[in-house]
């Protein structure tokens, strides 16, 4: 992901000829909520950020000649650059494109920043699937359903996939929403049910995900 991957849709650059009596309101706000305010010319050109400090220039005075410095980043730039930025107390950073390295695009915030990260962490279904047996007879389906229960978990699915005929094994193919199947199989071993099968590797965690979370948290320095 990139720098652009990060931007706000909540902020606006001011443009640099408005005056600070003209742009106080939309000043005061941004910089109690989120930070300073890009500022860019009639063409669109990053001039500069405006913080509170320009708050005590004369009502008169243009944005343009009030923003200060703040280096901007580049839109292809590796985003961990612009975490890196963040967690050294930069609240927001302005994005300028690629070519020019002047016009701006947008900016970034602590809360766009933290969006685009919390992409990086795709939402996992939490189930497990268990093939489970049982002698001809013994198969209960409210059974099946209270031994989930008691695991801390909901069946999801139940289907019977062998056994209907006279005398022979029932098998059972169930989905439940817990991520540790082995705790749902201890519970239907209590009510009878053996378990033969378990998809997955239940209990372990995705060694890719932890690498992604080892990285956020080594440039936000928590």
């Amino acid at each position: 992901m990139t720098a652009k991957d990060a931007i706000s849709s909540q902020i606006e650059a001011l443009n640099g000829e408005m005056t600070i009596g003209e742009s106080i309101d939309r000043l005061c706000i941004a910089i109690e909520r989120r930070g300073p305010l890009p500022v860019v010319d009639d063409s669109g050109r990053y001039l500069g950020m405006a913080d509170a400090s320009a708050l005590g220039a004369p009502r008169g005075s243009q944005l343009g000649n009030l923003a200060n410095g703040t280096r901007p980043m580049s839109a292809s730039s590796p985003v961990s650059l612009l975490l890196e930025r963040m967690a050294a107390g930069e609240t927001v950073i302005p994005i300028v494109d690629d070519v020019s390295s002047e016009m701006y695009i947008g900016a970034a915030d602590r809360e766009s920043a933290m969006r685009m990260a919390a992409s990086l962490f795709p939402q996992l279904d939490d189930y497990t699937e268990l093939t489970v047996v049982c002698p001809s007879g013994e198969y209960s389906a409210s059974a099946i359903a209270h031994a989930v229960e008691d695991a801390d978990a909901h069946l999801l699915n139940l289907n019977v996939v062998a056994g209907t005929q006279p005398n022979s094994p029932t098998t059972v193919i169930l989905r439940v929403n817990h991520s540790r199947g082995d705790s749902v199989a201890r519970s239907l071993a209590r009510y009878g049910y053996d378990t033969v099968e378990m998809a997955g590797t239940p209990g372990l965690l995705n060694a890719d995900m932890i690498e992604r979370v080892n990285s956020l948290l080594h440039y936000l320095e928590v």
